[in-house]
């Protein structure tokens, strides 16, 4: 996601970089950008809404780990770096596409200057404020964005397949590192995106991929806004 904030543009996560592990097709930020008339220089902050590979590999070179955005600021949650960066997390199997995750996290994030973290639910940058959704990953946040009477909450892995959101939110996913938690996440997220009247979306739903939710029994119906 990109939001345009007075003079400065601001990227929530970076996507995956062209890591290899993804596949053929990913990474294309800066063509996006360049599509929706966005200067990647003009990027002066960047939102991370958890440490999975394919939120921060767009950061950073595949081959020497070199910033992409040496000069933005990187707000990341405290819990989640924390969590990437303790004693023994490298052993831990959580499956081939995070596989050396923790070491590179080691190694770029957990050392660069221009990180800044934070702890609970703060307003982040003026009228963006970040709300918190562990589950998928420990430490994860969504992103609340606020303007005059409107609000949209971009809710980073809180679903990861689209179709989740209409049958059975209470499935548990292998992806996610705390299945229960991350149903109870995905239920508070919704309930609160349907008491709210929110305008939701989150990083892989599919097309188009921004709207409104509703109760349907056990599930949610989600209506994509023009």
């Amino acid at each position: 996601m990109a939001l345009k904030l007075r003079d400065q543009v601001v990227l929530i996560d970076s996507g995956t970089g062209g890591h290899p592990i993804y596949g053929e097709g990913n990474g294309r930020l800066f063509e996006s950008m360049a599509a929706a008339g966005l200067d990647p220089k003009a990027v002066k902050t960047i939102l991370i809404s958890h440490l999975h590979g394919d939120h921060i590999y767009g950061l950073m070179n595949n081959e020497s780990n070199a910033q992409v955005f040496p000069d933005a600021d990187i707000v990341v949650p405290a819990a989640e770096l924390k969590w990437w960066t303790r004693p023994g997390v490298e052993s831990i199997d959580l499956g081939p596409t995070r596989k050396g995750l923790a070491q590179r996290i080691q190694a770029t994030v957990a050392t660069w200057k221009n990180v800044r973290t934070f702890e609970g639910e703060p307003e982040l940058l003026p009228g963006v404020y970040a709300v918190q959704a562990p589950g998928h990953s420990p430490g994860m946040v969504a992103h609340l964005v606020t303007s005059g009477g409107k609000q949209f909450l971009i809710s980073a892995d809180v679903v990861n397949l689209a179709p989740h959101i209409s049958t059975n939110p209470e499935w548990q996913l292998a992806i996610d590192q705390d299945p229960q938690l991350a149903v109870e996440t995905r239920r508070k997220i919704f309930d609160r995106a349907v008491a709210d009247k929110l305008t939701i979306s989150g990083t892989h739903w599919l097309m188009p991929n921004a709207g409104t939710l509703s109760k349907d029994g056990n599930g949610y119906v989600f209506a994509a806004e023009g």
